[in-house]
């Protein structure tokens, strides 16, 4: 199951870098200046940026833990964006 988020910011490019680093002490992280692959236990969380936005996409492998990654990626996004009020809102594929 997948889940998706576009998030509307013009400060991307960093918060790419700030989660990266944070997750990069737990969890495999592989990242360039505009994307990120973060390899969570519950799947892989792609992370692509422009000047306007963050697209966020989230792979499970279970689809019963796809409550809690959404609430992980989304929580430490909005925590590291502490200057600026962003929406994550998820949208789900099968």
């Amino acid at each position: 199951m997948m889940t998706e988020a576009i998030v509307k910011t013009e400060f991307g490019a960093l918060y790419l870098k700030k989660l990266c680093r944070h997750f990069a002490r737990k969890v495999p992280t592989t990242m360039s200046e505009s994307q990120a692959r973060i390899e969570f236990p519950f799947g892989p969380n792609r992370i692509s940026v422009d000047d306007e936005q963050m697209h966020l996409q989230i792979e499970v492998d279970d689809s019963a833990e796809i409550d809690s990654a959404e609430q992980v990626v989304a929580e430490h996004l909005i925590r590291m964006a502490h200057k600026e009020s962003l929406t994550v809102q998820w949208k789900r594929h099968s």
